[in-house]
């Protein structure tokens, strides 16, 4: 069987309800301490900057990289605009991601009563709630929430009950009628559209309602005809093209499609070079196979399906499968995020299953304390580990200002633009080792009169961190242009600007290029010297940075 079946809505009795509060109570306080205390993924700021650049009046893909459609970060800005520049934005940023998480939770209790009954609904938002993959994804700062949102939106359209005029029960016995209406159709596909310019990964849940469409009409579940089929099957791909159509038109009429096209397709697209033809391969063969299976069971199971709620359990059943088969047999990089539209679901028919043994509520509540401390282990305790992002921020915020750029890895510093164009996360790294993409940051760092970077770390691509390393100095979460002068006095600069000549108790004296030193000289890129009588180490520095109060001499935060 694909789906369990389910026979019976035994209400809560007395002690089911006093666990369920406890245990929903107990998820309440867990996200509400982990909002403040889960660490920030290296995604999270990623996005941001991406967002910064709509309050900044930059274009998404051509005036700075990104590989994500386009709609979370445009949604996004009018809120960071709000905000304004704060060290602890992504705090104030993962506010929208509580709205996304009640959207999917409340989406799943309607998909669970209406597939199934009011307590099945109930415990699978609980246990959706605590699952530690969506538990800790749905608090980070991440287009797949908004994506997630949606898609279950977009589920709840589709199966909102209907026969000759609305009827709201949802419930088993108010038994929703297998075929929606085209309307319906249109509007999940318009929410598909909306969530297709999100995230490019809806292709893979088109492809899978598409298909479950197909297979359910073909076995005759729910007396569908081919016509009913090619019906919805249109109206929901119509939906689905309106928004990307506007958002293609968008860029299109700002002379950015090519940018588009590269960052999100192209980009992308070079996933397949960085595996074996064999890991590629491999699965892909597979897939048929698979199919055949899952046509197979399908087949088996397509009898008994009467009731509205049991075709559309059917449907849902083949639809995960598909999902499941085609996400392991073409996708290239999978992560633990790209599961999150279908764990409802997942959750919904677990919990359908559970519900039908005699030991349902006390498997619900070990499966609950389970998940719970998986999260208290992920979380270190729920230990507070936000303070690295925000110490860098404190930093960024007073030795930049608006307007100059800073060198970082994947757009974490937020507020600053980047002199380099691509980002240092897994595909760029990789496709710079096969040489698809150049180093250049030495270049675009000169070019850009970019005199701040991130510290050193395992990110950065060789060049670009010997280049740094050698014309840039630490002051804690970030770095500085200059260097240590060597005992000759002579020194190399990179980076044209104004500097300043240090040493442990403020500025040096001497003679610098043969003229006396008297304070901050803009210095051409080149060889220069500086003769002093005394014996203190001494450092050239961007004398930016030390008007606002920064020294090579003593590092901030270095203990972070």
């Amino acid at each position: 069987m694909l789906t369990p079946a389910f026979t019976g809505t035994a209400p809560f009795s007395r002690s089911e309800r006093a666990t369920f509060i406890a245990l929903a109570l107990l998820s309440i306080v867990a996200r509400s301490i982990a909002f403040f205390h889960y660490r920030f993924d290296s995604d999270e700021p990623q996005h941001l900057h991406v967002v910064w650049g709509w309050t900044a009046g930059l274009l998404q893909y051509r005036d700075l990289f990104d590989n994500h459609a386009p709609f979370f970060h445009m949604a996004m800005s009018p809120l960071l605009r709000l905000a304004g520049e704060r060290p602890d934005i992504l705090l104030i940023m993962r506010a929208p991601m509580l709205l996304f998480f009640a959207i999917v939770v409340a989406a799943t209790y309607i998909l669970g009563v209406r597939l199934y009954c009011r307590r099945v609904g109930l415990w699978s938002a609980l246990l959706l709630s605590i699952i530690p993959t969506f538990f800790l994804k749905s608090l980070e700062f991440r287009t797949d929430n908004l994506w997630n949102a949606f898609w279950m939106l977009s589920l709840v359209t589709l199966t909102t009950p209907l026969a000759h005029s609305i009827r709201l029960p949802a419930i088993v016995d108010g038994d929703p009628v297998w075929i929606p209406r085209t309307s319906h159709a249109l509007l999940a596909g318009l929410l598909l559209g909306f969530a297709m310019s999100v995230s490019m990964k809806t292709s893979l849940l088109l492809i899978t309602l598409l298909l479950a469409t197909i297979i359910t009409g073909a076995m005759g579940v729910g007396r569908s005809d081919r016509r009913s089929v090619v019906r919805l099957s249109l109206a929901l791909l119509g939906g689905s093209c309106v928004v990307p159509a506007i958002v293609a038109w968008y860029f299109w009429s700002r002379g950015a499609w090519p940018n588009l096209v590269y960052c999100v397709a192209t980009f992308n697209g070079l996933v397949p070079s960085m595996r074996s033809p064999l890991s590629v391969w491999v699965p892909r063969l597979l897939y048929v196979p698979a199919m055949i299976i899952l046509l197979r069971v399908a087949w088996r199971s397509r009898k008994d399906r009467d009731g509205g709620a049991a075709r559309w359990r059917f449907f849902f059943g083949v639809a995960t499968a598909i999902f499941f088969i085609t996400l392991g047999g073409f996708w290239i990089l999978i992560s633990p995020r790209d599961f999150l539209p279908l764990l409802p679901l997942v959750t919904i028919f677990l919990v359908a299953w559970l519900l039908r043994k005699p030991w349902a509520a006390r498997s619900l509540v070990v499966i609950v304390l389970i998940c719970s401390i998986a999260i208290w282990r992920e979380t270190d305790g729920f230990a507070n580990h936000t303070a690295e992002h925000i110490t860098l921020m404190h930093q960024v915020l007073r030795l930049t200002r608006p307007g100059e750029p800073l060198m970082d890895f994947k757009g974490e510093t937020i507020f600053r633009p980047r002199p380099y164009y691509f980002i240092f996360e897994f595909i760029t790294r990789n496709a710079m080792t096969r040489g698809f993409i150049a180093d250049t940051v030495p270049e675009a760092v000169v070019r850009g009169g970019c005199h701040v970077a991130e510290a050193d770390g395992p990110f950065w691509p060789q060049r670009a961190a010997a280049f740094l390393n050698a014309n840039f100095i630490d002051v804690g979460r970030l770095r500085a242009s200059g260097q240590w002068i060597g005992a000759g006095g002579g020194f190399a600069i990179a980076v044209p600007g104004e500097y300043v000549i240090v040493r442990k108790r403020g500025e040096a004296t001497g003679r610098l290029d043969g003229t006396p030193y008297s304070g901050p000289r803009h210095l051409e890129a080149g060889e220069h010297r500086f003769e002093s009588e005394g014996r203190d180490r001494l450092a050239f520095f961007w004398a930016p940075a030390w008007q606002r109060g920064f020294s090579p001499f003593h590092l901030q935060d270095r203990d972070f």
